[in-house]
């Protein structure tokens, strides 16, 4: 369990505002990712000075302050009341590079996390990163920020590299993590369906989300929960497109042909068991469809900082009108069941 929220005077009693899901791009990290070329996902400085993260096939997005620097974030979450984040790699994380290269970005990110962590008075925590590509090197990575970092949390991306994560070379893994009991939070990769995306920018808009459908349906039906039932996920985004579709998911699972239903239940039996947060989800009705699938024990307040407004971020919750204990689960007690902070 991390313990550094403790020195801020949290342990108990009052209701913290906990975001589980935000991202730092780390100054080493950065840098390491100026010094590479195309094809590779880099960083790239544009003509007016800015930076932009290329992370390939079309996708790119600017690389601001917001996202590098501490200051203004610790504003916003004084202006918000957002006490803890729990600080996380952007893509492209470290899947898509060689397995030197990885090892060394991954190690060199989570030092930096790990740091940010330990010098933030409670403020921050780190998720750790791991290049999973490599699945010898992901689990020593994880022991090491897990035993030697004090991390709560691990982030995997929707895919590695294009691999999907039901893929039998990463079952190590997930037994690794279930042995080390902590959490994974399953954040968008680079969509696999990108050429159909990237034309009119349509990544942000649902190609993230398709993507994270896609792969816990596929953890699910490949039967992984069945072999690994500790095994702790959580899915951002309020469980992506699980809530809205979960009636046709069972409903089409119950038509495949014997030799395809793997499972010893229904889709929706292990999905309710899986862990969403409240990332980017701005529009009422959709959150109420996933607080209504999901048990409010399984829900953890999450932003996507710097990608969206805190105060928006915790707005949305609040307009739910959640009973006081149902809302400090969701803000700061399932984080803190999960070992998050």
């Amino acid at each position: 369990m991390c313990s550094v929220i403790t020195e801020r005077g949290f342990d108990g009693g009052a209701c913290l505002k906990v975001d589980i899901h935000s991202h730092l791009a780390t100054p080493d990290y950065v840098n390491e990712l100026k010094k590479l070329h195309s094809p590779q996902p880099r960083i790239v400085t544009l003509r007016n000075g800015s930076m932009q993260l290329d992370c390939g096939e079309g996708l790119a997005y600017p690389l601001t302050d917001r996202m590098m620097v501490l200051e203004p974030r610790v504003k916003e979450m004084e202006e918000s009341g957002v006490d803890h984040q729990v600080l996380s790699l952007p893509l492209p994380g470290t899947d898509f590079y060689e397995r030197d290269l990885a090892t060394k970005l991954a190690r060199v990110a989570n030092n930096e996390l790990a740091e940010v962590s330990r010098t933030s008075q409670g403020r921050f925590s780190a998720a750790a990163n791991l290049p999973l590509r490599f699945p010898d090197i992901a689990i020593k990575e994880l022991r090491r920020c897990v035993n030697e970092l004090d991390m709560g949390m691990v982030e995997i991306f929707s895919n590695v590299a294009g691999e999907p994560l039901d893929s039998e070379r990463f079952l190590s893994f997930y037994k690794e993590a279930v042995r080390l009991n902590i959490p994974i939070l399953i954040h968008p990769g680079r969509p696999v369906m990108m050429e159909h995306l990237r034309e009119y920018g349509l990544a942000g808009a649902v190609g993230y989300l398709f993507d994270t459908t896609l792969a816990i349906l596929r953890l699910v039906y490949s039967g992984l929960f069945d072999k690994l039932p500790d095994l702790r996920v959580i899915i951002p985004h309020t469980g992506s497109t699980i809530p809205y579709l979960i009636g046709r998911i069972d409903h089409q699972y119950r038509l495949l042909g014997a030799n395809q239903r793997k499972l010893k239940g229904i889709p929706s039996e292990y999905l309710k068991k899986i862990y969403v947060d409240t990332a980017q989800s701005f529009y009422r009705p959709a959150t109420e469809c996933a607080f209504n699938f999901t048990p409010h024990n399984k829900i953890l307040f999450g932003s996507d900082y710097p990608f969206a407004d805190l105060k928006q971020s915790v707005a949305i919750v609040k307009s739910l009108g959640l009973q006081r204990e149902k809302e400090e689960q969701v803000f700061c007690e399932n984080a803190r069941s999960l070992g998050i902070i």
